[in-house]
């Protein structure tokens, strides 16, 4: 029999509320895509409630890598720690939701965490936020939550280690789970180390004013581990200097800290590696100028590896976002004189302008790179002193 549930109106009157199934499972699939809050991270994690950004649906799975997608996930989301959360939604009448379902989700997270590529996946996500309407580092920076700036390097580089890691949330959502499913996810999240198993039961009551919707987690259990983590931390400088391959590439990234340092700009370290960026209070977003990383051949978050110097191309941010005309300019002459140089590789991406350069190349040619980059900070420096109280 239905269940049901009461409203209780302002002339005192109870109103009755009917259990009612979704007609349609894209309607189910429609409202995780636009209302992720109904995965209600609050029961997952009630110290530190899950938050996502959804990422796409049917988003594309490979069973080999660089082969052509062979399956399609309903959603693919990722939380504010940089987890992906890989969902499937079905209604209780699917015959899917008793046993083929769970093999399918371990197929496409045992594919996934081998073919995805993560440039592929920021891309999917800035595309959805571009046809919706949406701006791309806003949504970012309202899951992450951040007391300053939004470190969008690190985000995505965090979403990289946590797939390879096989660090996923596999979310089995349904307007009803049957007790069969209920068991077969409560045992994967007790037995699986890394990856969290849960199914989502959402409810939908219909009455005289519309419909509520009732979500219910199902699978946390007193033996599963918890595995809602804190992001990476981040390394010091002196850890990252460490890891450099060589003294004179060492040296030339110390010095490449200290103009920093001395022209006005900011060294920000992340999990791994670091960025030269400059802030100013006359601007929106902070200037981004290169991304330095001690490992050789190691691709960041969006294909920067090296020491990799430029900008980013402004023709892709919001036209609110972009930063004026001579700020953009200043950027723009830094990374074109690497243009020409032999010794760097560009960097195939729409979201940057920018060149790749090897760690020796970089200790060769140290004395170039390092007026180049005090010229720069010179003048993004004498625009904000013009245009802030920036002394």
């Amino acid at each position: 029999m239905p269940e049901e549930i009461y409203h209780l109106n302002e002339q005192g009157h109870l109103e009755p509320m009917t259990e009612e199934r979704f007609a349609l499972e894209d309607k189910l699939q429609e409202l995780v895509a636009q209302y992720p809050k109904l995965l209600s991270g609050e029961q997952m994690d009630p110290n530190n409630p899950r938050r996502w950004i959804l990422v796409g649906r049917e988003q594309g799975i490979a069973d080999i890598v660089g082969g052509s997608d062979r399956w399609a996930l309903d959603h693919l989301l990722i939380d504010q720690d940089a987890r992906p959360t890989l969902v499937e939604a079905k209604r209780s009448e699917n015959s899917e939701i008793r046993r083929s379902i769970v093999g399918q989700m371990m197929d496409y997270a045992a594919h996934a965490t081998q073919t995805w590529n993560v440039t592929e996946i920021r891309n999917a996500f800035e595309e959805r936020c571009r046809i919706e309407g949406r701006d791309a580092n806003a949504e970012l920076t309202t899951l992450l939550q951040p007391d300053g700036e939004a470190d969008v390097d690190e985000f995505w580089s965090d979403v990289e280690t946590n797939l390879r890691a096989g660090n996923l949330r596999l979310l089995f959502v349904a307007d009803g789970i049957p007790p069969e499913l209920a068991r077969v996810v409560e045992f994967l999240n007790e037995q699986m180390p890394r990856t969290e198993v849960l199914a989502v039961e959402i409810k939908q009551f219909s009455g005289e004013r519309g419909s509520t919707l009732v979500p219910r987690v199902i699978g946390r259990t007193a033996s599963a581990p918890n595995r809602s983590s804190a992001r990476r931390a981040k390394m010091s400088l002196e850890e990252i200097l460490y890891r450099m391959p060589s003294a004179s590439v060492r040296q030339a990234a110390q010095r490449l800290i200290n103009i920093t340092k001395q022209g006005g700009g900011i060294v920000y370290p992340g999990s791994s590696s670091f960025s030269i960026r400059y802030i100013s209070p006359a601007l929106k977003l902070p200037v981004s100028l290169a991304w330095i990383n001690p490992i050789p051949d190691h691709s960041g978050w969006m294909g920067p590896k090296n020491f990799t110097f430029g900008a980013y191309d402004y023709h892709e941010y919001e036209p609110d976002d972009r930063p004026p005309v001579e700020v953009v300019n200043a950027p723009k002459l830094w990374a074109d004189q690497f243009e020409k140089d032999s010794f760097t590789i560009k960097l195939l991406s729409r979201a940057f302008n920018a060149w790749i350069v090897n760690h020796n190349d970089v200790a060769t040619n140290i004395d170039l790179i390092a007026g180049r980059l005090e010229r720069v900070l010179d003048g993004l420096r004498n625009w904000s002193i013009r245009n802030s109280s920036e002394p």
